[in-house]
């Protein structure tokens, strides 16, 4: 590198080794399209008469197949830490690369926080589950108590149970993070590996009783005062293209468009095949974890079943494997795979969201202590940056309902952001006469388009409300989030001209890695 470049980022060399394997690479894809949530209770409460849950998630994973090959060809040609973040500022613009790079960083601690403290709905759901179907008053009672429905009415000493909860959880990876970082890799895929054979295992019970569904799960169905919901006359249709169509942004939004996890470690992944496989093997197991199991619920109980029962939250993919185990320990098994999808989530955010900030940092855009890596090879002022932002929002849920309303905004800056990164692939296979870039990003831009226009217009995506009024609480979160990146860009500039340094120059320049 000339000395002309080596003034314009922080050093050299990034100081991330290649210690990511594909494996790895694809569990942080599968964990940030988080396949074991979706079927908890993501999407199926939402659904309309007539739409068929299963197709619609095939049909989701090809509309969204060219964002995935996208991705990949933009990490095949620039792999580098922070990814999309990259590709945008360098191949579009270096400014709205910047401040919409911000935007969609800081729009993770929010989705981390989310999860942290709604993952005690996993724990309440398993607990009263296993212990309603085995009358075991000890877990009922924990229900009561400690792990709470944060979806109910809580009290300020249960709310403060939940964000303490929480707060230990995402703390102890922080730090494992921080002091061990290969460690943190490994408790990703660990996870991983853990909640996907539990997924399967669920699979593989819901399959083996469904000749004799409707005795096997009659008894869940007392238990949880559910059978005259289950008896409920269905009118509408069995099957209804526009309905199922009407679904696609649900499983898009929920699942098969977060693709940013293995590229925003790009310069960290050791072979090539780890660059051109993680994204497409994790969205086609996502694909499989998704599609199946509301496949099999579909043929064990029946459309009208389903759909009358849906709704409640109670019946789901995950309590329906645990109410039909019949054997204690498997259902644990099958509770804990649960559990550890909402642990799985924030471990692969605790990696990321680091690696944006490093690479922000490594720009100069934020200052460079957030670039520096300590003895052990990790970027610990960026986790530690993390920590903070990520228990300002975990305390949203406490403080005020609207505020968790309005940090479910994070979808629709995401799709924003997306529309960006596919009108960048776009200018960078005109430029280098890519046709199959030019192909994936012109049809990825036209449906993240129709995202856009749905994001925008459905309530399910925070902005407007049921009566079709703007919900400004979330329309305040997405402006304030652009905001906050437009004051940092500016204030990044001014400094960095104080000191001789146009960072405006530092986006013509792909970083080192």
């Amino acid at each position: 590198m000339s000395v002309g470049k080596a003034k314009l980022f922080v050093r050299e060399s990034s100081g991330l080794t290649k210690q990511v394997s594909l494996i790895d690479a694809m569990m942080l894809n599968i964990a940030n399209m988080g396949a074991g949530l979706a079927i908890f209770t993501g999407i199926a409460p939402y659904i309309v008469a007539g739409a068929n849950l299963w197709l619609a998630s095939i049909l989701t994973f090809i509309f969204t197949l060219p964002l995935v090959f996208m991705y990949t060809f933009f990490l095949l040609d620039i792999p580098r830490t922070g990814g999309d973040y990259v590709w945008l500022s360098r191949r579009l613009n270096g400014t709205i690369g910047s401040i919409m790079g911000i935007a969609l960083a800081f729009n993770m601690p929010p989705f981390f926080a989310l999860a942290a403290f709604f993952s005690v709905a996993a724990i309440y759901y398993v607990l009263l589950t296993i212990g309603t179907l085995n009358h075991q008053a000890s877990l009922i009672g924990l229900t009561n108590t400690i792990f709470v429905n944060p979806y109910g009415t809580l009290t300020l000493s249960q709310d403060l149970i939940i964000y303490g909860l929480s707060a230990l959880a995402f703390a102890i990876i922080i730090l494992i993070n921080v002091f061990r970082p290969k460690w943190g890799y490994t408790i990703t895929t660990a996870l991983g590996t853990f909640a996907i054979i539990g997924t399967f295992v669920a699979m593989a019970v819901i399959a083996f009783n469904v000749p004799d569904f409707h005795r096997a799960i009659l008894p869940f169905l007392q238990d949880f005062n559910l059978t005259s919901v289950a008896s409920q006359k269905y009118t509408g249709p069995l099957f209804s293209l526009p309905a199922t169509l009407y679904m696609i942004p649900y499983f898009a939004s929920y699942a098969y468009i977060w693709l940013y996890a293995g590229p925003a470690v790009g310069a960290e992944i050791r072979t090539r095949n780890g660059l051109k496989y993680n994204l497409i093997t994790g969205s086609i197991l996502t694909l499989i974890l998704i599609t199946i199991p509301f496949y099999l619920l579909e043929v064990a109980g029946g459309y009208a079943f389903n759909f009358n029962l849906f709704p409640t939250y109670t019946y789901n993919f995950w309590t329906v494997a645990i109410a039909l185990a019949h054997n204690y320990v498997l259902q644990w098994f099958i509770g804990l795979s649960l559990i550890a999808w909402e642990y799985f989530v924030m471990a692969f955010g605790v990696i990321v969201f680091a690696r944006y900030v490093f690479a922000f940092a490594f720009d100069r855009l934020f200052p460079e202590r957030f670039a520096n890596l300590n003895k052990w090879g990790s970027p610990a002022n960026a986790h530690y940056l993390d920590f903070i932002v990520t228990l300002v929002f975990l305390a949203v849920p406490i403080i005020s309902p609207e505020g968790v309303q309005a940090l479910y905004s994070y979808t629709p800056l995401a799709i924003a952001y997306l529309i960006l990164v596919s009108i960048a692939a776009l200018k960078h296979g005109l430029g280098t006469k890519k046709t199959r870039f030019i192909i994936v990003s012109v049809i990825s831009l036209v449906f993240m388009l129709f995202m856009g226009y749905e994001a925008f217009t459905n309530p399910y995506f925070g902005v407007i409300t049921s009566t079709g009024q703007p919900f400004w609480p979330g329309i305040a979160y997405i402006a304030s989030l652009i905001g906050l990146g437009a004051i940092i860009y500016v204030i990044a500039r001014i400094i960095n001209l104080r000191k001789g340094i146009d960072i405006s120059l530092v986006y013509k320049e792909i970083p080192p890695e």
